[in-house]
């Protein structure tokens, strides 16, 4: 019981002391304002998106940067059984984000993909292509503010 004990303790003090810090957190990542002008496209991975960046955006900030999202999602199959039916799909995202900052233009395009095997519960497989473009909405956001941060520093 007290090998048990000390195993324990010593994990959570690992755990705890282990270093780790969030990505964005030594970044001023509430320094900055975005205004989303223009949303075209796919309009479930624009809304994602949009609600991905809300979290790093702070309202009270001077530095506004005004940007435009065009996105494309596309379901590709890539193989069928001898019936033809689709048994693996592709999906792809393409965006691109054009942002405006002190009467400066620049673009940046970002893309996101992944094979998917299909299932018979269409059910199940809607809601893991939710999944899918949820995770897709994340990525493009977080290449995004790594964007936004390098225009910071020039």
């Amino acid at each position: 019981k007290i090998m048990k004990n000390i195993i324990w303790i010593s994990f959570l003090l690992f755990i705890y002391s282990c270093g780790y810090t969030s990505v964005y957190k030594n970044q001023n990542s509430n320094d900055f304002q975005i205004n989303i002008v223009e949303m075209q496209g796919d309009s479930d991975i624009n809304n994602m998106i949009k609600n991905e960046l809300k979290f790093y955006s702070n309202k009270n900030s001077e530095k506004k940067y005004d940007i435009s999202i065009n996105s494309d999602y596309q379901k590709i199959i890539i193989s069928k059984n001898s019936a033809g039916v689709a048994t693996d799909y592709k999906l792809m995202v393409d965006t691109k984000i054009t942002i405006n900052f002190n009467n400066k233009t620049d673009i940046f395009n970002f893309s996101e993909n992944i094979n998917m095997k299909s299932n018979s519960n269409s059910f199940e497989q809607n809601n893991y292509e939710r999944n899918l473009k949820k995770n897709f909405a994340s990525s493009i956001r977080d290449k995004f503010i790594i964007k936004i941060f390098d225009l910071d520093d020039n």
